[in-house]
């Protein structure tokens, strides 16, 4: 299939993700892909534009998988890919975009070989015991997918079906050491360009957020043309506080205002026009 760019307004690649489990939905398990994801996503230049936590049902998955597909560039899963009943993330997949499941020998062969190194004398095999069996399932892939293997030291692959699903395995530790190896490959593969990161500046200002929205919503309207994001935080202290001598070292701003764009002059002036309006202290610049 051949890849057409959703790009945003900002001419960036915009991104998903697809949050699966029940755990999450019941408060049982604290999400923190999502944050990680849009993290380096932010890094990396790309606009993401909706994250989505689904049970662990096919017609939840697939609808969202679908859905996203249609309208982001880069949607990656985290989630459902183990060895037990409610792990259905590979075989939804497969059913929203017309496959089947296959064992993927490839997979099978490395899981042996890492799983054997580290002690293991248990092994998968689709035609073994039950336990073999159960681990053999996190190996059954959708047929039509691309299987890569980012990180030497994992069995664990990204699995990539239609050229913009990825699916990657829910934990925490994985899902972050899989998603640095392989989203920049991915992001500069898709943009075709050197990738351009967006820069983000902050603004520190003591006043009541009702106070500064009329100069916000102007500057906004000015900048949005330019691909500039105002946002504007009360109550929220950065872990960064500011080393100017203008201020103490117990100061505190009642509302963080954020500039955020790829054009890192225009960002810069937004922010030096809401430092002179609204009497604000730069709190920094925030680039990759």
């Amino acid at each position: 299939r051949r890849f057409v760019s959703k790009k945003s307004a900002t001419n960036s690649l915009t991104g998903a993700l697809c949050v699966i489990g029940d755990e999450i939905l019941s408060g049982k398990t604290l999400d923190i892909n999502s944050f990680y994801f849009a993290k380096r996503c932010f890094e990396l230049g790309v606009q993401v534009e909706k994250i989505e936590i689904v049970p662990d049902q096919y017609e939840s998955i697939s609808n969202s998988l679908q859905r996203l597909s249609q309208n982001h560039d880069i949607v990656f899963t985290s989630g459902g890919i183990g060895p037990t009943h409610d792990d259905i993330t590979y075989d939804a997949v497969s059913r929203a975009f017309g496959s089947k499941l296959a064992y993927h020998e490839d997979t099978l062969a490395r899981m042996r070989r890492i799983m054997k190194s580290r002690g293991s004398l248990t092994m998968p095999d689709p035609q073994g015991t039950a336990e073999q069996i159960a681990m053999a399932r996190m190996a059954l892939l959708p047929a039509n997918a691309q299987v890569v293997y980012p990180c030497e030291e994992y069995w664990v692959p990204v699995v990539s079906v239609m050229g913009r699903v990825h699916v990657f395995p829910g934990i925490p530790k994985l899902f972050e050491n899989l998603v640095d190896a392989y989203l920049p490959g991915l992001v500069a593969r898709l943009s075709g360009e050197t990738v351009l990161a967006f820069t983000r500046a902050l603004v520190g200002i003591q006043q009541r957020e009702s106070a500064i929205a009329p100069i916000l919503d102007k500057l906004q309207e000015r900048y949005a043309p330019m691909g500039v994001k105002i946002g504007s935080y009360p109550d929220w202290v950065p872990k960064k506080q500011p080393t100017t001598n203008e201020v103490s070292s117990d100061w505190k701003p009642t509302v963080v205002v954020s500039v955020v764009g790829k054009n890192k002059e225009q960002v810069e002036a937004c922010r030096a026009e809401i430092c002179l309006l609204l009497d604000g202290i730069d709190l920094g610049t925030n680039t990759p």
